[in-house]
């Protein structure tokens, strides 16, 4: 794993971790974001927000079905970050 993609790692689990109340260690890429974390509703849209925010991407026009996992929510950012266009901060 390259380091863009360990520290893009690092601040999702933070931010997982902070949104969802669950202990660091906790956020594992293959944990089920609703059935291993306990992620509602709310939750899902928190972590979209802040993620749009910290990370400087837009989830709009992704299938939020096809995100189940962290480690498919760190693969949207990643693919997303470097989409032709799109400007990170």
């Amino acid at each position: 794993m390259d380091t863009e993609r360990l520290d893009l790692w690092d601040e999702l689990r933070t931010l997982c971790a902070s949104i969802m109340s669950v202990p660091a260690q906790d956020v594992v890429p293959q944990a089920l974001l609703v059935a291993d974390l306990g992620a509602d509703s709310l939750d899902i849209t928190e972590l979209q927000a802040a993620s749009e925010e910290h990370f400087g991407v837009s989830f709009k026009g992704t299938d939020p079905a096809a995100v189940s996992t962290v480690g498919d929510v760190a693969d949207l950012i990643a693919r997303l970050r470097t989409a032709p266009g799109v400007v990170t901060a």
